[in-house]
């Protein structure tokens, strides 16, 4: 790896165990395994975005790129996985997990930045200006970060904060992606377009399930009142 990425995930892991240690009663974890669950995460992250790129080049292999895409649809199983093994509220591991993910990824752009990868298509008439796709993607990435924690901050349904993520990146990168450089596969599109829908469709499907399930709970709950 590369000294800068090295550093952004470093960054990353600290701002992963910031974020659990604010909310370490809501995901049931002790003060001295917080660092270690920081840097379990940045691995696993590292291995989805790896695997990710992989499997989307058909090459089953860690060696190649990464695709953030692995990290936004993989490492959902890596959480799912720890709540039920260390006997933690899924919905509130998700919702707490889902401030660490958008952190790392928007630290990772600054090494996409220093290498210069994922650049934006030439802006019409330039021959060396570009749209400014990472550097947006960036203050997209902290606009969220901010709505998610005002969102933890007060009551909301448990577990419907990581699915409204899913559902805003997914938008957000379906458009953005008109504006990257990147070979089309089909009417013009992207492979990132067709993880972009995915990833709307499944946010979309996940947090009306649980939306739904809330209101059916406190239906239920009036009932015997």
């Amino acid at each position: 790896m590369e000294p800068a990425l090295i550093l952004c995930l470093i960054a990353g892991t600290l701002c992963t165990a910031l974020w659990m240690g604010r909310f370490q009663q809501r995901v049931e974890i002790s003060k001295p395994a917080i660092l270690i669950a920081a840097i379990l995460h940045t691995i696993a992250g590292v291995f989805c975005v790896k695997l990710f790129a992989g499997l989307e080049s058909f090459q089953l292999t860690l060696s190649g790129g990464m695709s953030l895409y692995g990290a936004i649809f993989f490492l959902p199983l890596f959480y799912a996985l720890g709540a039920k093994v260390f006997k933690r509220d899924a919905r509130q591991v998700f919702d707490v997990m889902t401030l660490c993910v958008i952190s790392t990824l928007l630290i990772v752009r600054v090494n996409c930045i220093v290498s210069g990868c994922c650049e934006g298509m030439l802006l019409p008439g330039s021959n060396q200006l570009r749209w400014p796709t990472r550097e947006i993607e960036m203050v997209f990435h902290g606009v969220l970060l901010v709505l998610f924690y005002r969102r933890l901050c007060r009551p909301a349904v448990p577990g419907t904060v990581y699915p409204l993520y899913m559902m805003a990146y997914g938008a957000f990168r379906f458009v953005e992606e008109w504006f990257r450089e990147g070979d089309a596969i089909f009417l013009g599109l992207h492979p990132a377009h067709l993880w972009s829908i995915l990833s709307m469709a499944i946010g979309c499907a996940v947090y009306f399930e649980l939306v739904e399930r809330d209101r059916r709970r406190q239906a239920r709950v009036k009932t015997r009142r």
